[in-house]
């Protein structure tokens, strides 16, 4: 059968393309995510877009200008796929303004023949001046690796000599604009959060223990609870079931609000304080569904032409 590569779908080289490069990671798609459920987002987009309404200007947080900084950047996460936005946006903002580094051969020294440096000085010069300030001036060794050597004793040489280096850090001229928090992507940690607050939008009626308990935000109390079962608890464990799981789920959505509003800032993953609006749970599931709805049609549009190119 056929491979068939869909328009849409990430590929590893959208990591990288001339002058730009970033190391591949879940981490930018849950951002993008999170953008489309952060208030203050949504509404630097309508103010770029559309313009606020009174009543949206005077309930502006504070720290506005961080989140249309990030939204001049990112733009629209509305009626986009993922990797369209990546490759017109993502890569030039998280991306490293320079060629991805690689193995380079500078020169090749014939055997048994005398090599003098006016030899090899048109090909360190191509190098230095040319190739190595494309990849950002990064650390670097050039070896002489003698080519008779066993398979073997060429590897354990050059892995020996390289284990000097392996701590030397690259310090480039230029950073990303924007760049992901941390050293330690919890991708299912943040794609859970994500779920739950996708639930609340899609149930915001609902108790919040119902809610934990459908995004198993504790696994332990979800087995124990019913999401469909009567408002009046059957016993005194039931409630405290209900109790718990409610206090878990509070926390779960706070903490998740928090990361959807920093992102908007320019900080993800990242839960500390911010100064985030209330999130409004009929808007975000307004802002789904025609996402869904979009989405869809669009595919559907990608998959057709795609189709017909083949």
């Amino acid at each position: 059968m056929k491979n068939i590569r869909l328009p849409w779908v990430l590929r590893g080289t959208d990591f990288s393309s001339p002058g730009w490069h970033v190391d591949a990671t879940v981490g930018y798609q849950l951002m993008f995510e999170f953008l489309r459920v952060s208030p203050s987002y949504e509404l630097a987009r309508k103010h770029e877009e559309e313009g606020l309404t009174k009543a949206e200007i005077v309930a502006l947080p504070n720290d506005f200008d961080e989140v249309l900084k990030t939204f001049r950047l990112l733009g629209s996460v509305r009626k986009v796929l993922f990797r369209d936005w990546w490759l017109a946006k993502g890569l030039k903002v998280f991306g490293n303004p320079y060629t991805k580094p690689k193995v380079h051969e500078v020169a090749h020294l014939a055997g048994g023949k005398a090599i003098s440096y006016g030899n090899l000085k048109s090909e360190l010069t191509d190098f230095l001046t040319n190739i190595r300030p494309e990849e950002g001036l990064a650390s670097s060794v050039l070896i002489s690796v003698p080519t008779g050597l066993k398979r073997s004793e060429m590897k354990r040489q050059l892995i020996k000599l390289l284990m000097d280096y392996a701590n030397v850090e690259d310090q480039p001229n230029k950073k990303p604009l924007l760049e992901l928090q941390g050293k330690r992507l919890r991708a299912k940690v943040l794609f859970n959060g994500l779920r739950l607050m996708w639930f609340k939008a899609a149930k915001p009626k609902w108790e919040d223990w119902r809610l934990g308990a459908k995004a198993e935000v504790s696994k332990s109390y979800a087995r124990e609870l019913d999401v469909n079962s009567p408002r009046r608890t059957k016993d005194s464990v039931e409630a405290y079931d209900r109790e718990m799981m409610t206090k878990v789920t509070y926390r779960a959505l706070r903490k998740f609000e928090s990361i959807a509003e920093n992102a908007a800032r320019g900080k993800f993953p990242l839960e500390g304080p911010v100064n985030q609006l209330p999130f409004d749970y009929l808007e975000v599931q307004k802002r789904v569904k025609e996402k869904g709805i979009w989405e869809r049609a669009e595919k559907q549009r990608l998959t057709k032409l795609h189709e017909q190119s083949d």
